[in-house]
């Protein structure tokens, strides 16, 4: 048999593959993170709200200097311009410096053993039934080869890997793209989140300005297309975004990929497993993936240490990955993706009358007293079974065009 050259590979830096990474050293497991680019974190391409509570239960207290600035409420546009402001009376979430972030991450991750290994792009795989996986990398020296019991699948949503060894990827249609320019002098209270939902501003998602604190702010959009282009054009002629940016200048600009789906159908094939972005482990409401992803990414963690540490078939004790994510978080993501479907197929006068009968009719409450970032089921179902609602959406579902 040949030799092997660590436990567990995984491939990607970000956030999924570095909580994955951890979890397994600490248990004494050798592992180790290829990173393609040169430095963990950068190029950043997040908006970088991160809810409060989701960073409590993944057991992360970021320290201060990757904190920008903390969010209590959230202002939401009608293509109107009229608007509903939900807030609960605390800090909801924290608008993170995603490049620090995802740094301390990787310190976290080395603390505990695992090694970081930056300028390492994973070419090919070969995960064969019961033999070690083998992994092909270019780095700066050239190609090499390298061995492991396991490897993990943390690359973002490009799906390269998971390809090769013919497990699903990301479907195109699920991928919006994004960008996002950070901008200074916007007029903007520091502490809420601004969205701005239209078929002509972003079709399929929506607008937001994150504010970063004295005067900064992320101002980005997703939409199906067209997504600088966009942006360009709202700032510069929305009714709302560009009085908030009149006297505002650009300091830097970034793109990016927001997933709008539901998860890959499988994500473990033998010795091969997939966490995160590649795997579609995202809110389709927000396109946030730090939280869902790294909660899948403590459960891919301990069933990989425990199927090492138990000495069991490796393909066999993998298994128990692909239910235990989909047993915690999978009736999430189809809620989140019916409400996402649900927005994103109503026409500009749909959403006036949503929006509007949101607020008369007092199902705001609902969402300040029930609603969570993450685990947003019980406030959809909640929502859903209050005849208010029903009666929001029968006038909304008059406008309902499943082209747009």
């Amino acid at each position: 048999m040949p030799s092997i050259d660590y436990d567990v590979i995984i491939a990607g830096g970000g956030p999924a593959g570095l909580i994955t990474s951890r979890r397994v050293a600490e248990d004494g497991h050798n592992v180790a993170v290829l990173e393609e680019h040169p430095e963990i974190g950068r190029p950043d391409h997040c908006a970088g709200l991160i809810s409060t509570s989701g960073l409590r239960s993944l057991k992360l207290r970021p320290p201060k200097d990757v904190v920008q600035n903390h969010v209590s409420a959230a202002r939401i546009f009608a293509p109107s311009g009229q608007s509903i402001l939900i807030e609960r009376g605390k800090r909801e979430a924290f608008v993170l410096d995603r490049s620090r972030f995802d740094s301390w991450l990787a310190e976290k991750a080395a603390d505990a053993g695992a090694e970081i290994l930056t300028k390492n792009k994973v070419l090919d795989v070969d995960c064969a039934k019961q033999k070690p996986c083998t992994v092909t990398l270019k780095t700066g020296e050239g190609r090499e080869i390298k061995r492991s019991q396991v490897v993990v699948d943390a690359e973002g949503s490009r799906c390269q890997l998971s390809r090769l060894v013919g497990l699903p990827t990301v479907p195109r249609r699920n991928k919006y793209p994004a960008y996002q320019f950070e901008m200074s002098g916007v007029d903007i209270a520091d502490d809420v989140v601004e969205m701005y939902y239209g078929r002509h501003v972003a079709p399929g998602f929506f607008a937001w300005i994150i504010p970063l604190g004295d005067g900064r702010a992320r101002v980005g959009l997703a939409a199906k297309d067209l997504a600088k282009m966009r942006l360009e054009a709202s700032i510069r002629q929305h009714p709302v975004m560009s009085k908030r940016l009149e006297h505002a200048y650009i300091e830097r600009g970034f793109g990016g990929i927001v997933l709008v789906g539901t998860p890959i159908k499988r994500t473990v094939s033998g010795r091969f497993l997939v966490v995160g972005d590649a795997a579609g482990m995202v809110k389709p409401t927000t396109g946030g993936g730090v939280i869902m992803g790294g909660a899948a990414a403590r459960i891919a963690g301990r069933v990989v240490s425990r199927t090492l540490l138990d000495g069991r078939q490796i393909e066999e004790g993998l298994r128990l990955y692909e239910s235990n994510w989909r047993a915690l978080l999978m009736r999430e993501l189809r809620a989140m993706h019916l409400a996402q479907r649900m927005i994103s197929s109503l026409s500009d006068q749909g959403l006036n009358i949503l929006i509007r009968d949101a607020e008369n009719f007092d199902l705001v409450d609902i969402v300040r007293k029930e609603g969570d970032m993450d685990m947003q089921r019980k406030v959809i179902f909640r929502l859903l079974a209050n005849p208010y609602t029903i009666l929001a959406g029968l006038r909304a579902i008059r406008y309902f065009n499943p082209l747009l």
